[in-house]
């Protein structure tokens, strides 16, 4: 019997090692820095209530950035999802903006015309939204659970004028088609730093905590200006 039980020990070790050696000698099995969710259960009260930070909305934050362009992923067998939301009348007045959270972890809100993208490993994620009052949230988050394939591009609109087209619990979060999300995204500028959620880096390690993209400098100048600049009138052009 004990030599039964030291058999099945040894083959349990070595069945892990192969195991472990599998997923190193295999690069495209990427892993996130985001917590592990389980998107069979809707969100608990933590989500719902507890002490945060904020963001002031678009009244407020009027940010230029630069208007919208593919990018390539820091890893190939990453997924890009690009989250967007347009400019209305609506967006721009808003003075508090919402806080959004993937698996829990805190992204920079959206504000108007405004869009920004996550590097993911494949795998479902849960994309919420919760309002705070002063730091403070006692909202039912709404959310959207997505999937997402290595080395695919997706977009996801926040939209909280359009009703019509979104159900209860996924609130202003709209899971949009290529051809259409290309054409509203196009107009949308960069104000925020992106995120590349997938562990590993370019070298191969593994890091616990996401990768800031941040920005590119606004430069004005590199925007077409269709209005003629103002100049004084010069009196012995007569």
């Amino acid at each position: 019997m004990r030599y039964l039980i030291l058999s099945l020990c040894c083959a349990g070790v070595l069945a892990g090692c192969q195991s472990h050696k599998a997923v190193e000698n295999d690069p495209t099995v990427l892993t996130a820095t985001l917590p592990s969710i389980d998107t069979e259960k809707e969100p608990g009260l933590f989500d719902q209530y507890h002490v945060g930070g904020f963001s002031v909305g678009g009244w407020v934050n009027q940010k230029l950035g630069q208007y919208f362009e593919p990018i390539k992923p820091q890893n190939e067998q990453a997924a890009v999802v690009y989250l967007y939301r347009p400019d209305t009348r609506w967006n721009r007045q808003e003075i508090a903006a919402a806080n959004l959270f993937i698996n829990g972890h805190r992204i920079p809100s959206l504000l108007h015309n405004h869009y920004y993208w996550l590097e993911l490993p494949a795998g479902t994620y849960r994309l919420s939204v919760s309002r705070p009052l002063a730091g403070l949230h006692f909202q039912k988050p709404k959310y959207v659970d997505f999937t997402v394939d290595a080395a695919q591009t997706y977009f996801i609109k926040y939209d909280e004028e359009n009703k019509i087209s979104r159900s209860e619990h996924t609130g202003p979060f709209m899971i949009m088609p290529d051809k259409v999300a290309r054409q509203e995204i196009a107009f949308t500028r960069l104000k925020s730093s992106s995120y590349n959620f997938v562990a590993q880096d370019a070298s191969g390690k593994i890091r616990s905590k996401p990768q800031e993209l941040k920005p590119a400098k606004y430069d004005e100048k590199s925007e077409v200006h269709l209005v003629k600049p103002f100049k004084l009138w010069n009196p012995l052009t007569w």
